[in-house]
């Protein structure tokens, strides 16, 4: 499986190499919105060439693409220069079956496109919504998986910090793909340096965010899994377990913790594991909390939440998912919220040295 994979994406990857700008916008049709965010959106599109040429290898693919379109000005204005930077980055250099695949970058006068695979099933928080809660097994199938490639990414020295519903894809077997690099940050290791493996950024989700983060103490890994603690609340329980109106609320909550009943509740309907695994994952003092210590996500898989699953089938992809999409057709984007229309190019010209900071945006 793996395999195949690993030869489709460079077959695209090589149908879309050299192409520039006014190339790709010409080659791109335009269908309908599948994401949107502060600074641009996700577009489906179809590039009949591509499938043509990867047909030529023997090669099947619908010729669709998810394209992450950016507006420059709206990047600037947001101070998103780095977090688009690094996004574009690591995005190239991470490889993992769970991490969603970039084909082609390019750009224009006004905006910055990325050209990625189109993952058919949609945001596993939509997924999440109709069903309104998962199940046990669900639940743990989705997020042995989240643990694998989180784990990949931390060797790499790699965080992730964009752990929650929306950023995790269903692909058309049923797997998951990571999206939204945008708050990843590189962060290796410096000897004799105490604070090394550590940033103090604020960001991400705040219904997420691990309490070293709100509290501006220095996070690194350790946010990660306090993350997927409250995404398996989420996914058992329909909401997370920290939630308001307003986001100090919310970290008041958080940084109050899991010791004061009427703060935290762990529903009675959940599985003993999981509830036992959630309280590991959601403690306050990171060097208790679990997958922090030296066994790190190694010591996450050996809980008995997990007890019997055979992780190399997992990561090879050869067990049977729960659901995968049911498509129509190439363009049933079905799975996905709806959005209205929106024309892109609408954000203004940038002077010469505001435009000069995407040089790096290269064709790649």
């Amino acid at each position: 499986m793996t395999d195949v994979i690993v030869d489709e994406c460079k077959c695209l990857r090589d149908v879309f190499k050299g192409k520039e700008a006014v190339v790709m916008g010409t080659e791109n049709q335009l269908k309908s919105t599948l994401g949107q965010g502060h600074f641009g959106r996700v577009r489906l599109i179809e590039n009949t060439t591509a499938k043509d040429d990867v047909s030529k290898a023997s090669v099947e693919h619908s010729g669709m693409f998810a394209l992450k379109i950016m507006k420059k000005s709206e990047i600037l204005r947001l101070k998103q220069q780095q977090h688009v930077h690094d996004e574009r980055k690591l995005l190239m250099r991470l490889k993992n079956p769970f991490i969603v695949t970039p084909f082609h970058t390019y750009q224009d006068e006004r905006n910055l496109y990325m050209v990625m695979e189109f993952v058919t099933g949609g945001e596993i928080g939509t997924k999440l919504r109709r069903d309104e809660t998962f199940t046990n097994d669900v639940a743990r199938f989705y997020i042995a998986q989240l643990v694998m490639v989180l784990q990949y990414m931390h060797v790499e020295n790699v965080i992730y910090r964009g752990v929650e519903t929306t950023n995790i894809l269903i692909d058309s077997i049923g797997y998951i793909k990571l999206v939204d690099f945008g708050f990843a940050k590189h962060l290796p290791p410096k000897e004799d340096d105490e604070k090394s493996g550590h940033t103090y950024t604020l960001c991400g989700t705040p219904e997420y965010l691990a309490p070293e983060v709100v509290s501006a103490k220095g996070h690194g890994k350790g946010a990660d899994w306090w993350a997927v603690g409250v995404l398996i609340y989420e996914m058992l329980a329909g909401y997370p377990p920290f939630y308001a109106n307003d986001p100090f609320e919310i970290y008041s909550k958080i940084l109050k913790g899991t010791k004061d009943e009427k703060n935290f509740k762990i529903p009675k309907s959940f599985d003993e594991q999981a509830a036992l695994l959630i309280k590991k994952m959601l403690e306050g003092e990171v060097h208790k909390r679990l997958g922090c210590s030296a066994g790190g996500a190694e010591d996450i898989k050996r809980h008995k939440w997990f007890r019997g699953l055979d992780w190399a089938a997992l990561y090879n992809k050869n067990m049977a998912a729960p659901w995968k999409p049911d498509l129509e057709d190439e363009y049933d984007t079905s799975n996905f919220d709806t959005y209205d229309d929106s024309l892109e190019e609408s954000g203004p010209l940038l002077n010469k040295d505001d435009a000069a900071k995407f040089d790096y945006w290269h064709p790649h």
